[in-house]
């Protein structure tokens, strides 16, 4: 998936648990690995991916500092967002390189099952993830 909707969904997990932080930072992790299993689009298949990848961790680093200092997440907490969109860094660095399926997080080999689907239904999928997010963190107030 998409590294913002990683950074949402972590926000969204960080919020919900509140604490402790090895609990959170274990439950951003793991949902990376499950999210990574759904079916979804990934702009890796374009013949942009590092203008989009370049897109998306600025959105995703957007996201991260709106939680943090607009609406006054704990740091730590706001933290687990970018925490959990972080193991996409290797696809970026891959693409890169010249070197797409290099990657050094489990959920991006090639033996991995990662989920893959058409671009409307993908899209989809992590708009849904998104919104969702979105209403957690809002609905938790963790700030």
């Amino acid at each position: 998936m998409w590294v913002t909707t990683h950074v949402l969904a972590g926000l969204a997990i960080a919020a919900a648990l509140g604490g402790p932080w090895w609990l959170v930072l274990v439950a951003v992790i793991v949902a990376h690995v499950v999210m990574d299993l759904i079916p979804h689009w990934d702009y890796t298949k374009t013949t942009h991916p590092v203008l989009y990848g370049w897109c998306d961790f600025l959105a995703g680093l957007i996201l991260w500092l709106v939680a943090w200092l607009v609406l006054g997440m704990p740091f730590w907490l706001a933290f687990m967002g970018p925490v959990s969109g972080a193991p996409d860094w290797d696809v970026l660095i891959a693409e890169l390189r010249g070197k797409p399926d290099v990657h050094w997080f489990p959920s991006h080999w090639k033996r991995f099952p990662h989920g893959s689907s058409g671009r409307a239904w993908g899209i989809g999928v992590q708009a849904v993830f998104m919104a969702a997010s979105v209403v957690v963190v809002v609905a938790a107030r963790p700030y």
